[in-house]
């Protein structure tokens, strides 16, 4: 995904991965690389790709009928006056696209993925609302969610059950999605998934940021980089709408759906998530809702 990996075979939580340096380049350019697996043991089944109309994006199952993404996977831009400030555009609810599509992929032994579409009806968050500058970088938001209430439930796939308490700083987590592995990448679909941690939590608790903290090389050599980060997985292009997923009594749980990532210069490498624990209400009344409701 653009959620990678630092390594191929299995990972235990009782014991923190082998340190990878990664020399950090502190200069205007620098991009964030994730490095990543493919799910091929299909252990990630319930990331789906999200189609929304804006491009690739990613989502999770969290009921046998429901799909968690991010709002501004299924809402489009538009512009907002800005009283002769530099163009803004803005996502929220009253540009949402009535209905989905879902692909839910599943790797085979041999050959290719089977690839099953599903359709849904799109349910934003009431209060969703995100705007961005004119080179498209977000510049606040807030309720980036969207829920996509399918016709019918895919077959062979278990839901991801939701969090009950908040991330902790410093927590291990998995990121999972369709993204790319680094910013100029091809952009193909493929469910990667891949590992990083909790580095910072909003006042609020709103969102959550992922990444690794840079540190000094101890020891070093003369004329060599200072500034070293472990190798981690990060969200890029695709991986919006994907889980973040932590680990609690020997099964995954979802705490998070990523929204947007920082890099490119003075060291920033950071994805941001919107923290489902925060807006566990609203996604409980959503799902009754979907159940209510029944299938089509």
């Amino acid at each position: 995904m653009g959620c990678g990996a630092s390594t191929a075979g299995t990972v235990t939580r009782d014991r923190l991965p082998e340190y990878v340096p990664a020399e950090i380049q502190p200069e205007l350019g620098e991009s964030i690389i994730s490095k990543s697996q493919v799910d091929m043991d299909n252990r990630y089944a319930a990331t789906v790709l999200v189609d929304g109309g804006r491009g690739v994006c990613s989502g999770v199952l969290i009921a046998p009928r429901v799909v968690l993404t991010a709002g501004h996977c299924v809402c489009a831009q538009h512009e907002v006056a800005s009283d002769g400030a530099p163009p803004q555009t803005l996502v929220d609810k009253t540009t949402c696209i009535r209905t989905a599509k879902v692909r839910v992929l599943t790797y085979r032994l041999e050959g290719k993925p089977r690839l099953d579409e599903l359709t849904g009806t799109v349910a934003p968050h009431e209060q969703m609302r995100v705007v961005y500058n004119d080179s498209d970088k977000e510049i606040s938001s807030s309720a980036d969610l969207a829920m996509i209430v399918l016709r019918s439930a895919p077959q062979g796939v278990k839901p991801v059950r939701l969090a009950t308490e908040q991330v902790r700083y410093t927590q291990p987590v998995t990121l999972v999605g369709f993204g790319r592995s680094q910013p100029d990448e091809r952009q193909g679909q493929m469910r990667r998934f891949g590992f990083n941690e909790v580095v910072t939590i909003a006042e609020d608790g709103a969102t959550f940021m992922i990444g690794k903290p840079v540190q000094v090389r101890r020891p070093y050599k003369p004329k060599e980089g200072l500034l070293v980060r472990e190798e981690a997985s990060y969200s890029l292009a695709g991986d919006s709408g994907g889980p973040c997923l932590r680990e609690r009594n020997g099964s995954m749980e979802l705490v998070g759906i990523a929204k947007t990532h920082y890099g490119g210069q003075d060291l920033v490498q950071f994805s941001e998530y919107t923290s489902t624990y925060f807006y566990l209400a609203w996604l409980r009344q959503q799902m009754a809702n979907a159940e209510r409701q029944g299938p089509d």
